[in-house]
């Protein structure tokens, strides 16, 4: 019997936190707004395919617990120091890692944005390693072979071209993280989170922007200020090794995250004068996306 059948009949649901994730699966999508996105309340799970890109999808979470169950040994794989690239870190290990850098499983990742690519790589690491789904990564693999995104050959998953993007947030919601504190996403919050994801989606899936921000991350940051956002980004456990990490980081909090509550120019470590140049300068070449129009 082949591996990935095995694992499939020993699969068990083992959840990261308490809450059980996708155990019925993702829905079909809707096409929707911007507006309509940061809207919707539900009490379970929906799938948006924003209409401002038909290649960007988004899973609108009513938990962070379910949100951490299907995504944060993903965000460990793909984006974080330390972490092995060439294996899936088992519950117990991802759990130790999160500890260290500071986080609890519902902190981790606050949303989350991936192509499908990164996600087959991962899929096919899980079996590699010889690891059970959670029920929120099995949710995710079975819903990107049923949708046609991911595909099976010679015993190994693959990408279905065109490369789509897989984005997260969280519903508004007062969550318990341990030690007598909460955790609050506020509309506010909710509004960052989505600008912040959907800025990435556009980054992945619109080859004008990504080249609008690849011209701008080397000719208009200075050398110094390049390295204050790797430092910032390093600080926050991102891979500094991944140099286009740094590029999409670079831009979705530079210009897509207007909340002083979640980046500042003191926190990269710049002057407020210095952000407001780099922000001005962004837009007085009108980059080519339909986010800065939506998010009005």
């Amino acid at each position: 019997m082949r591996l990935r059948s095995v694992m499939a009949a020993l699969a068990v649901g083992m959840s990261l936190v308490a809450e059980s994730a996708g155990a019925a699966g993702i829905p079909e999508p809707e096409v929707a707004s911007y507006r309509q996105i940061l809207a919707n309340k539900a009490p379970h799970l929906k799938l948006f395919q924003w209409d401002g890109n038909p290649r960007i999808l988004l899973l609108d979470f009513p938990t962070l617990g379910e949100q951490a169950d299907m995504f944060n040994r993903i965000v460990a794989l793909v984006e974080r120091m330390g972490v092995p690239r060439d294996r899936v870190l088992t519950t117990e290990e991802l759990s130790a890692y999160i500890k260290t850098v500071g986080r609890t499983p519902y902190t981790f990742a606050l949303g989350n944005d991936f192509r499908v690519s990164e996600l087959v790589t991962f899929f096919n690491l899980l079996d590699y390693s010889r690891l059970s789904p959670t029920a929120g990564e099995a949710a995710l693999r079975d819903y990107l072979l049923s949708s046609g995104y991911m595909g099976e050959k010679f015993g190994f998953y693959q990408l279905i071209a065109p490369d789509r993007v897989i984005l997260s947030i969280p519903q508004e919601q007062a969550q318990p993280i341990g030690e007598g504190r909460t955790l609050h996403i506020t509309a506010a919050a909710r509004t960052t989170i989505l600008r912040h994801e959907l800025s990435h989606g556009e980054y992945y899936a619109n080859k004008y922007y990504t080249d609008y921000c690849r011209q701008f991350w080397r000719f208009a940051l200075s050398p110094d200020q390049r390295q204050a956002f790797v430092k910032f980004l390093g600080d926050r456990s991102y891979d500094t090794n991944n140099a286009e990490m740094m590029v999409n980081e670079g831009q979705a909090y530079l210009f897509h995250t207007p909340d002083p509550g979640s980046f500042s120019a003191k926190a990269v470590g710049l002057k407020p004068a210095e952000l407001d140049t780099l922000r001005k300068m962004f837009m007085d070449y009108n980059p080519p996306t339909p986010l800065f129009e939506a998010a009005k």
